[in-house]
């Protein structure tokens, strides 16, 4: 890892006996100063803090000015530093450099890819698949060459999106798709690999489209919950994380598949969302007990509750995403086989559990804590003042 360091460099004195204040930055045996544009006396030097010293009579309020800039470039050589350090990629002093002067040192294609790599190792598996379809997309659209940030302008964005249109994608999937590019950009900018002079999206409005509604009656659930399945152990399965994601507020399928014995204790459910990271406590009503029980005995607590994913697999994402498709597919062939009105996902779990909590009077800041929806601005003010069993009250009311 590079070395930072502040120092006053008193090799170079310039005619009014001022030294520069430079920040010296060593990697692989190679050294790099980045200059300050600022110059003191010697004595004027803090030796033990590596900044002005602000005791300096009628110097004080600059020095403090001055040493806040000089923490400022610090801060952003050190976050520059540990960005290319998790990158895992061999990098150069010149590349340290290149980001801090704002000069482009990764183009779109091999930044996404980066980016897609590092969600997928910390086991962000949805915002993988979400980021790998968008950005290959737009580099097949631009007939897989390599596109610059700075080529990603309005006008590209608009004729990609007109290619989407004519290709027959709805307006749905074509707001996912640049809201995605629009987050990698963003972040691209904050990492130093793209200038926020040159953002695309300024002027760029991302439409959308209201949604058909995916939530099922309370008729209908009961319908998946006893239909037998026994037959078929992969029908059966699905509908079972079906019923296990209603009885448990909607949890995600990503969530279940890496739920383990040790996240349940005392007959609740304590995990973090893989999505945002969002701590859960939920207690167990005694259906999604049953199920947790049919699947696990509770004995191992590094063991996963469901038979989904196994330790220390090779690929772990290629897995989750073999094991979500096999049960995205059973639970359709499960939702035709009782000919429901629309399509059975995952989703209409989380879904269904939310339209019925509404019609059975639940608050609806309730219902969104519930869900974990932190971004919903209107109603997150009032999330954090529900206890447990405020929402566990909830979930009783609407159990079957």
């Amino acid at each position: 890892m590079a070395r930072i360091k502040v120092l006053l460099f008193t090799s170079r004195q310039y005619k009014d006996e001022t030294y520069p204040v430079m920040i010296r930055v060593s990697h692989r045996r190679k050294l790099k100063y980045f200059s300050m544009k600022i110059s003191v006396p010697k004595d004027h030097w803090d030796e033990k803090e590596d900044l002005l010293n602000v005791k300096i009579k009628n110097f004080s309020q600059v020095y403090k000015r001055k040493n806040f800039e000089i923490r400022k470039c610090q801060l952003k050589l050190m976050g520059i530093v540990n960005d290319l350090d998790s990158s895992n990629h061999l990098y150069t002093i010149d590349d340290i450099e290149k980001r801090y002067s704002g000069r482009i040192g990764l183009d779109f294609n091999a930044y996404s890819g980066n980016l897609i790599q590092e969600l997928e190792s910390i086991n962000k598996m949805g915002n993988a698949s979400a980021y790998r379809s968008a950005s290959l997309a737009l580099i097949r659209f631009m007939d897989n060459k390599t596109i610059s940030f700075e080529e990603i302008d309005f006008a590209l964005i608009k004729k990609f999106e007109t290619h989407m249109i004519s290709s027959g994608m709805k307006t749905n999937g074509i707001s996912c798709y640049m809201r995605t590019i629009r987050a990698i950009y963003n972040r691209a900018i904050k990492e130093g690999f793209a200038k926020r002079e040159n953002y695309p999206f300024l002027h760029y409005k991302v439409k959308y489209e209201k949604t058909q509604k995916r939530a099922l009656t309370k008729d209908k659930i009961k319908q998946i919950r006893d239909i037998d399945l026994s037959s078929d152990p992969g029908h059966e399965q699905a509908r079972d994380l079906f019923m296990f994601s209603f009885y448990c507020m909607g949890i995600s399928f990503v969530d279940i598949a890496h739920l383990k014995v040790e996240n349940i204790l005392n007959e609740r459910i304590n995990y973090s969302r893989q999505k945002t990271s969002q701590k859960y406590t939920i207690a167990l009503v005694e259906p999604a007990l049953e199920i947790i029980l049919k699947y696990s005995n509770l004995k191992n607590h590094n063991e996963y509750v469901f038979p989904l994913l196994t330790h220390n697999h090779a690929e772990m994402h290629k897995l989750y995403a073999k094991r979500a498709t096999r049960n995205r597919t059973k639970l359709k062939q499960v939702g035709k086989i009782l000919d429901l009105p629309i399509t059975l996902t995952p989703y209409v779990a989380r879904h269904s559990w939310a339209t019925i909590a509404k019609r059975s009077g639940i608050p609806t800041a309730v219902i969104s804590e519930g869900l974990g929806h932190t971004t919903e601005r209107t109603t997150q003010i009032y999330l954090d003042s529900f206890e447990n069993e405020v929402l566990d009250s909830a979930n009783r009311l609407i159990t079957l």
